[in-house]
């Protein structure tokens, strides 16, 4: 180019060549479609799987945007933090310090990007869709609206954006996986679809996508499943919420036949009533294979149901070969006051049964084995994760980590139920949801209750026994 106005004009409607030629980056043809439909069209909706490059094509594009039109303005916009920050933003950043010539001219702070000397009025912004007037007051002849993870962010949101949209160089980018069947990203795709360049791209047909990853998912959820439509195909989860934990599965595992262990450890789950109607459960898992009778009480009296764990503890330590025994308690609600009785007991209880041990050893040949109690403070709806590293989604909070443990162990017959008719209909009867981070978030109880269904409380028992605590999720204090 024999000038920077002629490069401006060249690139002004080529973001495809702008990437190339000035970012470095070699874009793959989903994306290429994208940026196209981008540069020749006002409002542009892209659905997909995990993984296809959403956000360097939305990082590109505000590059792109920021470097061809004079005082633009490009808000973005994601519903998390997360998302807008350590996603989008951190990838503008990376595509700015591929070039110098990028470097020297655009300025990157964790809130704005802009034209060196120009902070005020050519610039891109990010701003978390959690307030009605994030993207209000942008208006400008030229001006590009990023939305990451659409389908997470409310219709009141977008209302600003559409009265902007009125100038000739006003657009508007959606891109998301498609995790609700509601809102102004899913009409975008149905019925507003005449108003959009629309875009779905299968993660099957991507280069950028692990075929491992598409494998475990399918092999973990299942093809039918909203997780695999949503993070693997594109396609919007079905009218009606999936069980999270097949019938079938609950019932195998209640019929198989259970293996000899030889229990080393006990993880006891005590989940304790907060209501009238509901029941308090003491479940034990040996070695986190073999679950044992649980144990229902139809009170929430404290230091009755910490009398039963307590109970529950000394009847499993007189199995000699127990090393270690992990109380996990439900302290939502009155669950505090049992763990704080028990932890005001461990050492006493502990220190009894290993003087038991000793004696019953005293003038033999045998060794005691020394027993260990630990007890912890858990919390449902507390930090999310992974139920295990093999896991290919997340969770979004702890009540879903702890399900997901049953779950995997059901999946792979690795878990063997007690057979019990009320529990199997608890297990089998919450529903999950994909939400707008991509993460898996099961059915609260109360929408449980809406619908006729019971507390899970054997079930939620189940899973604090099958919980893995991660370390900001528990307080351990035997002071």
């Amino acid at each position: 180019m024999d000038s920077p106005a002629k490069a401006v004009a060249y690139y002004r409607d080529n973001p495809v060549g702008f990437v190339t030629d000035l970012i470095g980056a070699t874009p793959e043809p989903e994306q290429s479609a994208i940026m196209r439909d981008v540069a020749s069209s006002p409002m542009v909706s892209v659905r997909s799987g995990h993984g296809i490059g959403k956000s360097a094509v939305a990082s590109w594009l505000t590059i792109w945007f920021l470097c061809t039109r004079p005082f633009p303005k490009v808000p973005c916009t994601a519903p998390t933090l997360h998302q807008l920050q350590d996603i989008l933003w951190a990838e503008i950043s990376k595509w700015i310090r591929s070039n110098p010539v990028l470097a020297r001219t655009l300025v990157w702070t964790t809130e704005k990007v802009y034209l060196r000397g120009h902070r005020e009025e050519w610039f891109a912004v990010a701003r978390t869709a959690t307030q009605p007037d994030a993207l209000q007051g942008f208006h400008a002849d030229h001006v590009l609206f990023i939305v990451d993870e659409a389908s997470g962010v409310d219709n009141d949101i977008f209302e600003p954006v559409l009265g902007a949209l009125t100038t000739p160089d006003a657009k508007m980018l959606m891109l998301g996986n498609p995790t609700r069947l509601t809102g102004f990203f899913y009409e975008s795709h149905h019925k507003n679809r005449a108003s959009y360049k629309t875009h779905h791209f299968d993660g099957r047909k991507s280069r950028l996508v692990s075929q491992e990853f598409i494998a475990r998912i399918v092999e973990m959820y299942g093809i039918d499943s909203d997780v695999f439509r949503v993070r693997v195909s594109g396609d919007f989860p079905k009218a009606m919420p999936d069980s999270f934990i097949p019938l079938d599965w609950c019932e195998r595992q209640s019929g198989a036949e259970r293996p000899e262990v030889t229990p080393l450890r006990i993880d006891i789950g005590v989940d304790v009533a907060r209501y009238g109607d509901d029941s308090s459960a003491i479940v034990g898992v040996r070695n986190k294979t073999i679950q044992d009778e649980p144990e229902v009480h139809q009170h929430n009296d404290t230091m009755q149901i910490a009398g039963y764990t307590i109970v529950a503890i000394r009847r499993y330590a007189a199995i000699g070969t127990v090393e270690e025994a992990h109380v996990k308690i439900d302290c939502d609600g009155l669950g505090v006051g049992v763990f704080d009785r028990l932890r005001e007991q461990r050492e006493g209880i502990e220190r009894e049964i290993n003087e038991k041990r000793e004696a019953a050893a005293d003038g033999t040949d045998a060794e005691a084995v020394p027993f260990t109690l630990q007890v912890y403070e858990c919390h449902f709806g507390g930090k999310g994760g992974k139920a295990s590293d093999a896991d290919p989604v997340e969770y979004e909070n702890s009540t879903g980590v702890m399900w997901g443990a049953i779950r995997e162990g059901l999946r792979t017959s690795t878990l063997f139920l007690w057979r019990d008719d009320r529990q199997t209909a608890e297990l089998s009867a919450r529903r999950y949801a994909v939400n707008s981070s991509g993460k898996i978030e099961l059915e609260k109880k109360e929408s449980m209750k809406k619908r006729g269904v019971s507390s899970p409380d054997i079930a939620d028992a189940l899973g604090l026994a099958m919980y893995d605590l991660q370390r900001d999720d528990w307080t351990l204090d035997f002071a």
